[in-house]
């Protein structure tokens, strides 16, 4: 199963300023600079019976010069087509260049234009430039700094104006805008915290829905591969047992003592079959379920590498494979039942599987600190779509050798098991190319310097 740690830690841990599409800037500077050239607009339309035309047009012409640099801005975004972290950064420089800009411009209007203007329509204006703050806050919660700024200039500016030169309708006005800059200032730093939690939640939502579904899906995934192993459970236990059963009835046929003694070892050897199908069975489920302890023993890897080759020879001559063994005097402090477990699974998938004429263990020091236990044939190798899987549970690979696959696809699986729970890894090793090399890799200290290696070991990357 796939454990769902807590998404909040994960979250917090990812700038959400940078990661996600709740924080549509381009949207946001394409929609800001509408709603500016509108405003624009209108304080030209308005403005222009009573400014003088030169005045007006250096101010219009300013001002179009900013939107235009605003809108190639906008334009580039739209080209590049960066990713969310490269364009939050644009629009960061960007939006700072936009606030400052757009208050500059309204600064001016404030000082170039509302002289001209009558009351009403200066007090109109002034409702109008204070519009600028929110906007610019609302497209860019992020600048901070700029925003303050930004307000103290609009705001500032207005109110100094209309205390010089305004009349008394101005005195309300200047109270007004005091409130709403405050106000704004506020917000300033309050959005931007508002919006980075909103983001942070969804953040939070989306991995946890990610979390599950990947879960699910291997929940899925393990209950396919338990089908098709209860399905090749019963194709595999059937074969032993009705071969049993033919034998029973060979023996009860049988019309002398010698075809009833070979009916009788039948017998004997197909039910040995079922008991060694169900041993590893129920040896992996075990496993599976966390079931097993390992009791850790110094344990010699000599003898126990001799033993397992000698369990497995007769099923290496039968297939006409030769086991080499190369001798150490290494020692290592594992539980011996699963260690050899283990290391008869790699044999045995090496014997039934590669193919080959050959298999050689043997051990050797890894890097510092570490010893590896290798299994190696010299057959027709693991393909790469098999070499991601070979350890999965219940996964079967192609077997490039045999006509028909057998096994329930746990021997591999168990071994990697085997090797996690003593604290230990499993691998193929991709730099043997003339066959398979599997190992096992523990914990360990130096080997003894007479521990031997063997021929060809070069031919794999330590």
């Amino acid at each position: 199963m796939v454990d769902l740690p807590p998404a909040r830690s994960t979250a917090a841990a990812i700038d959400p300023a940078v990661s996600h599409p709740l924080r549509p800037v381009a949207f946001a500077g394409g929609l800001t600079c509408v709603m500016f050239v509108i405003a624009a607009t209108a304080v030209y339309w308005l403005t222009a019976p009573h400014v003088p035309a030169g005045r007006l047009t250096g101010w219009a012409m300013l001002n179009s010069g900013f939107i235009a640099i605003w809108l190639w801005i906008l334009a580039t975004m739209a080209v590049r087509r960066p990713q969310p972290a490269e364009l939050v950064q644009i629009w960061g420089r960007a939006a700072r260049f936009l606030i400052y800009g757009s208050h500059v411009i309204v600064m001016l209007a404030i000082w170039g234009l509302l002289p001209f203007c009558p009351p009403a329509l200066q007090h109109l204006l002034a409702l109008l430039f204070l519009f600028n703050s929110p906007v610019q806050i609302i497209a860019s919660p992020e600048s901070v700094t700029a925003n303050r700024i930004g307000v103290i200039m609009t705001s500032g500016s207005l109110m100094l104006w209309l205390a010089l030169y305004g009349d008394a309708v101005a005195v309300p006005i200047i109270g007004f805008t005091a409130m709403l800059g405050a106000a704004l200032l506020l917000l300033a730093n309050i959005i931007p915290k508002t919006v980075n939690a909103v983001v942070a939640e969804r953040l939070e939502s989306d991995l946890t829905v990610r979390l599950l579904n990947e879960a699910i899906a291997q929940v899925a995934a393990e209950r396919d591969a338990k089908t098709r192993f209860i399905a090749t459970a019963s194709h595999d236990l059937g074969q032993p047992l009705q071969a049993a059963s033919l034998f029973f009835d060979q023996l009860q046929r049988a019309p002398d003592q010698h075809n009833r003694a070979i009916a009788a070892d039948g017998v004997r050897r197909a039910f040995a079959a079922a008991d060694q199908l169900l041993g590893h069975m129920l040896n992996h489920l075990r496993l599976e379920a966390d079931k097993v302890e390992p009791i850790a023993t110094q344990v010699s890897l000599g003898p126990l590498l001799a033993r397992v080759a000698a369990q497995h020879a007769l099923a290496a001559a039968a297939v006409n494979l030769r086991i080499r063994l190369v001798p150490t005097r290494a020692e290592i402090r594992l539980d011996p039942v699963l260690l050899e477990r283990a290391l008869g699974n790699l044999l045995a998938n090496a014997i039934q599987h590669s193919g080959g004429d050959a298999v050689l263990i043997g051990v050797r020091q890894h890097g510092v600190g570490w010893l590896r236990l290798w299994v190696i044939d010299n057959g027709s190798g693991i393909g790469s779509a098999d070499a991601r899987r070979i350890f999965d549970d219940y996964y079967r690979g192609s077997d490039s050798r045999a006509a028909v696959k057998s096994g329930f696809g746990l021997g591999l699986a168990s071994v990697r098991r085997i090797g996690t729970l003593m604290n230990g890894s499993v691998g193929l090793s991709p730099a043997w190319r003339r066959g398979a090399a599997f190992f096992m890799e523990f914990p360990h200290q130096s080997l003894p310097k007479r521990t031997r290696q063997f021929q060809g070991w070069d031919r794999i990357t330590a």
